[in-house]
């Protein structure tokens, strides 16, 4: 079946080489100045889920668990760091970029609110000339390291180290990956990391640009429709083909505008050599699915991957464990999975066997304005 994975996601790299003339020299107060205001949203696509598999009760709509399941899938912090040009090579064609705002928010931690959109963001710089604009959503998201015990940041990287007119590495900030080492280990939900760049071009007037982030996650979510009599006790999911590894800055390409409507992945890279750092995903769980009901469980988090198989297009499987019984089955036509997806999984119960319904679907539209000023 028709497979149609829309995500909103882009990233523009550069080689850094420093050489030639500095204008670093403008940035003082005989300059252009003027306003930047930048919106930020989570990047969602709105639409309809594709079925892939067998429809269930008509009660039960993939459509329905869309949106954002908790603070943790929105923007708690949010750092905006805008460069500008400092050094130029006009005879290879490289620049090197230079700090001009690094701001930080925080609207979770003492407020304890978290959006899907940030408006109005108002910065005075220089121009007119192109800038990158990064940004970082819920960068203090930390983990569980390998000794059971100590809490480390999910993305290793002191974003507050760098300050204005300090030199930018594209290389060392593209280059960050978020990695997971335990056949359990999901990323963080109580808070996701999010990223993206964007490149603005600046008047020498005042201007507004619209940006967004990208969850650097892919969301699944099983629910069991029991359509039996009879309680089943689940004591074990598995995802296979789980990748333990990805960028923290997405790297995608993409048909459509995103900033215009929907558009699909044309395609995306990840860190994996070949199908290297690949695992089966594996959660213990002493849930009841009762009988002539609904249970959805609290989604798992995972990192995108790309996993090929040459001799058979459905790359991920899955299982889960019902009254010490595995039922396995193929995501159909499901051949990648990148970030920002969430897959939605229907596991029918009925008198004569197991149904199962997969889905592929955005996070749905969810817009949430702040009440605040800054």
């Amino acid at each position: 079946m028709k497979n149609i994975i829309r995500h909103i996601s882009m990233l523009f790299t550069a080689v850094l080489i420093v050489a030639g003339c500095n204008i670093w020299s403008d940035y003082d107060p005989n300059g252009i100045v003027s306003e930047l205001t930048i919106s930020v949203a989570v990047s969602d696509t709105p639409g309809s889920p594709m079925t892939r598999a067998y429809d269930t009760r008509a009660e039960i709509n993939p459509g329905d668990y869309i949106s954002p399941a908790h603070a943790g899938e929105m923007i708690q912090t949010l750092r905006i760091m805008i460069l500008r040009p400092g050094t130029i090579d006009d005879k290879n064609k490289d620049t090197t970029w230079v700090v001009e705002h690094n701001r930080y928010m925080d609207f979770y931690g003492v407020s304890k609110k978290a959006y899907m959109e940030v408006n109005g963001l108002s910065f005075k710089v220089y121009g007119p000339e192109w800038k990158k604009v990064y940004l970082f959503v819920n960068e203090n998201t930390t983990k569980t390291a390998v000794d059971g015990q100590t809490q480390v940041k999910l993305v290793n990287y002191d974003f507050d180290s760098l300050a204005p007119g300090d030199e930018f590495s594209m290389q060392t900030i593209d280059n960050l990956k978020i990695i997971l080492n335990e056949e359990s280990e999901e990323v963080p939900s109580y808070a996701l990391p999010m990223s993206e760049c964007h490149n603005v071009k600046m008047p020498a007037t005042d201007y507004h640009r619209d940006l967004f982030v990208t969850r650097a996650a892919t969301k699944f979510t099983y629910i069991f429709d029991n359509q039996t009599f009879q309680q089943f006790n689940l004591t074990e999911i598995i995802i296979n083909k789980g990748s333990r590894v990805e960028y923290y800055m997405p790297r995608i390409t993409y048909n459509g505008d995103p900033l215009k409507g929907t558009f699909d992945v044309k395609d995306y890279l990840v860190p994996n050599v070949d199908n290297n750092d690949y695992y089966s995903f594996r959660k213990d769980y002493t849930t009841t699915i009762a009988a002539s009901g609904v249970t959805t469980l609290e989604s798992i988090y995972l990192l995108e991957g790309k996993y090929t198989n040459v001799n058979d297009t459905r790359n991920y499987s899955m299982s889960v464990t019902l009254d010490e019984t595995v039922y396995e089955e193929h995501f159909p036509d499901v051949p990648q999975l990148p970030r920002n997806t969430h897959v939605v999984v229907v596991i029918t119960l009925g008198e004569h066997g197991i149904d199962w319904t997969v889905d592929v679907c955005p996070y749905g539209e969810y817009w949430l304005y702040p009440d605040f000023g800054i």
